[in-house]
């Protein structure tokens, strides 16, 4: 299959810089709390998240309440104007195009890490000042926005026969950044400081940036040619979005649809588990921190190996469909939760890890089977509603399972292993369901339907079958 790396290229640099700076900015948010704050010695606040000893157990319990409520701040405020702005860009950019947000994004990502640099450089500076850090991201669109638009330019520009495969190494090679920035973090921190992360996570946006300006094509064929202004504050566009999903479709496609996004929503909420992955794992088997980090970077690992093989060998080279390998993929999810929780020695989790292996492609294949439902110019409106339901699903699914680990703590730790795994279940139930449908589906050529009057109408009955408002021609 001959391709060329064109959107992995930004999307692995700017990974690496979010994962450099992600685990560092709240090393940073604790210790500016702890002397810049609250006042205590700046040489002993300096040693948190270094060692562990007396002193540092002390501020801990000192510092990290007021620390906690800062990032709490933050991640509403990120989370809540991230989204609204993804309302307005997303249907943007299915009109207009996508590189202008990916080059306005990465250049927010660019201002934002100068801004992170004169913070860690200005050290008297309180760490309330992370909230304004954000800012050039947040406004530019955030995360989410940019996740969506280079899920949506990666559609725009593959064939549906190729797109599997495509998503699979878009999932690998973001998987890979998150793995190198994460372990790379804590060593570059101790080596240097927090100017010289902060400074190499900008370097990388900025190549980036340049990479994205000269080398990436616009992926949308068609562009309007209307106000780009008017066009983002055109509140019709919003209501467009929400109403895509619903939009009669040739087939079975709009059932198809639904249930895939009502199974990702689903998958969404039971992933409200994972943030209690070293909380369970240190309450039942006494793990260090050293030893999770370990375990995360060797998943991580696997689930490179297992998207590769699931999607590039059973999707691409032997043609398995992507609903079949998703079915596959919910069903040793199941397994692979209903062992963590059963779990009474460490080899334990480590086996479900390893059973969990064929569900490593299941995020690339269920994005790829989405895209061949709609159209080119629906596909970042229905990324988009995807990524606003999750903003909104991700803080009720981290409360109610922090809630059910708090009650049963004492009996059962791992009780929420199995929570996720009857929502699992219910995946491979919606996916085998669609798997029905689409071998009962047949395959049709299609036109949207104009209005027309009831006179026309039946004129062309004879040689027109109306289905679900889509005329499919015999």
């Amino acid at each position: 299959m001959g391709f060329k790396l064109t959107i992995e290229v930004p999307l692995f640099l700017s990974t690496v810089g979010f994962m450099l700076t992600m685990s560092v900015n709240s090393n940073l948010l604790i210790y500016r709390t702890c002397y810049a704050y609250l006042h205590y010695n700046k040489t002993e606040c300096a040693m948190l998240g270094m060692v562990s000893n007396n002193i540092t157990e002390y501020l801990e319990k000192k510092v990290e309440p007021y620390s906690d409520y800062i990032s709490l701040v933050k991640n509403i405020m990120d989370s809540v104007l991230g989204s609204i702005l993804c309302l307005f860009i997303a249907p943007w950019s299915d009109k207009f195009g996508r590189k202008p947000i990916l080059v306005i994004g990465l250049l927010g990502g660019v201002l934002s890490l100068g801004l992170h640099i004169l913070f860690a450089a200005l050290e008297n500076l309180t760490p309330w000042f992370l909230l304004v850090l954000s800012l050039p991201v947040l406004i530019t669109g955030g995360s989410a926005t940019f996740m969506t638009v280079l899920s949506a330019y990666l559609t725009d520009s593959t064939t549906k026969e190729e797109r599997g495969f495509r998503m699979g190494l878009f999932d690998v090679v973001m998987t890979s950044a998150v793995l190198i920035g994460n372990t790379a973090s804590s060593y570059v921190l101790a080596a240097t400081s927090y100017v010289m992360v902060y400074c190499i996570a900008a370097v990388c946006h900025i190549i980036a940036l340049i990479f994205t300006t000269l080398f990436i094509a616009e992926s949308l064929h068609e562009r309007d040619t209307g106000s780009k202004i008017l066009g983002f504050l055109n509140t019709s566009n919003v209501l467009e979005m929400f109403k895509t999903p619903f939009k009669a479709r040739v087939n079975s496609n709009r059932k198809i649809l639904l249930l895939i996004m009502l199974t990702l929503w689903l998958t969404e909420f039971a992933m409200g588990g994972a943030s209690l992955g070293f909380l369970f794992l240190r309450e039942k088997f006494h793990w260090t921190l050293k030893q999770f980090t370990w375990f995360i970077s060797g998943t991580n690992i696997l689930g490179i190996i297992g998207t590769l093989f699931v999607v590039y060998l059973l999707h691409t080279v032997l043609k398995i469909k992507e609903s079949v390998l998703i079915v596959m993929g919910y069903m040793f999810s199941v397994a692979s939760f209903i062992l963590s929780g059963a779990a009474i020695n460490d080899w334990e989790i480590y086996l479900a890890a390893v059973i969990n292996l064929p569900a490593s492609g299941m995020n690339a294949l269920t994005r790829s089977l989405l895209s061949k439902m709609v159209k080119e110019d629906e596909i970042a409106k229905i990324f988009s509603v995807i990524s606003i339901s999750s903003s909104i699903i991700d803080p009720i699914s981290s409360t109610g399972y922090t809630a059910l680990y708090n009650a049963t703590i004492n009996t059962d730790a791992g009780l929420f292993n199995f929570v996720s795994a009857a929502i699992f279940s219910v995946g491979v139930v919606i996916f085998s369901i669609i798997v029905i449908i689409q071998r009962k589906s047949p395959t049709v050529e299609y036109t949207i339907v104009p209005e027309e009057s009831e006179e026309t109408h039946n004129d062309q009955v004879n040689s027109t079958i109306i289905t679900d408002d889509i005329t499919v021609i015999q």
